[in-house]
């Protein structure tokens, strides 16, 4: 069961959202706002001696990076001993900054907020980072064994049959369009607890986003599959349509290889529901929830991830949020 944070009446935010009454000393700048063991950052730093034991075992050129992923160079020993060391000084910037000083003022405060949303600024270089690690890692992609696992759990591949089955140019934009939504879904948390100016609500939100994310990094990093847009039997459906088009560009600039078992498109959505379940009013979070469900069903629609993908991005997020959290924070 998710435990909603407590809330009182107060005048609505103009995004429709409530606001809550902060302590001082739990806002962003106040003096408690920053604490030097947080368990975000031990997870940050785990996360980042991983990487640079992986970086540090590279003694091989490695393949190309796709095109799309930003991060297309060949990679030597050399660069990966670069990378490597980036990480293992990354992996102290958490006791750095959680002793930064508690004095007023806007310097101090700008670095307290900075200190609350890095680990979430990281993750967009984490996800590039995947392609070229993978490539170097693993010569080849778990794809055959997940697709077996599919056919095995639904009889058929949903990927390849329902986007024949229902190739109007409407349902393909909802579908395009649920999607395309995630990425700014995601972000949403975070801005509505900067705004509130809330360190306790920034704080859930970073380590539970962080932990789902790093999590299916770290399957992807073990388990790489690359989904049915590359060894699946792929079927174009409508040709046209505002929201086919941006996910198609979308996709020329930040695809990953290797990235597709569980979705981390369903993964995230998910998180941002039981987020909303914690810190939104009900109304929101049905939104956010109706929102999580239509991130679920077009991932599939649009052959980006197998059904057996998506389900496992669903159930992984929950088990993050359920046990996975707690744990970290060290409380059942």
């Amino acid at each position: 069961m998710i435990a909603r944070a407590s809330t009182v009446n107060t005048p609505v935010l103009a995004a429709g959202l409530s606001a809550r009454a902060i302590d001082p000393a739990r806002a962003l700048g106040g003096a408690r706002a920053v604490d030097a063991a947080r368990p975000v950052d031990r997870l940050l730093a785990v996360y980042n001696l991983l990487l640079a034991g992986l970086w540090t075992s590279v003694t091989v050129a490695a393949q190309p990076a796709a095109t799309g992923s930003g991060l297309a160079f060949e990679l030597g020993p050399g660069k990966a001993s670069l990378l490597a060391m980036a990480h293992l000084i990354a992996a102290g910037i958490p006791l750095l900054v959680g002793r930064l000083p508690r004095s007023p003022g806007f310097g101090p405060r700008l670095l307290r907020l900075l200190h609350e949303v890095y680990p979430l600024l990281l993750l967009p270089v984490f996800w590039l980072e995947l392609d070229p690690l993978i490539r170097t890692l693993h010569g080849t992609t778990r794809d055959a064994a997940i697709m077996l696992l599919d056919r095995a759990v639904f009889g058929f591949h949903l990927d390849q049959v329902w986007i024949r089955a229902m190739p109007q140019t409407w349902f393909s934009e909802l579908m395009h369009f649920s999607y395309w939504i995630y990425l700014p879904l995601i972000f949403t948390p975070p801005i509505v607890m900067v705004l509130r100016r809330d360190a306790v609500g920034l704080q859930d939100v970073t380590l539970r986003l962080l932990a789902t994310y790093v999590g299916c990094y770290v399957v992807y990093l073990a388990f790489p599959t690359a989904g049915p847009k590359v060894f699946g039997v792929l079927f174009e459906g409508a040709s046209d349509g505002v929201f086919l088009g941006l996910v198609a560009r979308a996709h020329e600039t930040g695809n990953v290889y290797g990235a597709a078992f569980p979705s981390s498109h369903v993964a995230g959505a998910v998180t941002v529901a039981w987020l909303g379940w914690r810190w939104f009013p009900p109304a929101a979070a049905v939104l956010l929830t109706l929102q999580a469900a239509g991130v679920l069903m077009s991932t599939v629609y649009t052959q980006n991830h197998y059904a057996v993908d998506s389900l496992a991005g669903l159930g992984f997020a929950l088990a993050v949020q359920a046990w996975v959290v707690p744990t970290l924070r060290g409380r059942q």
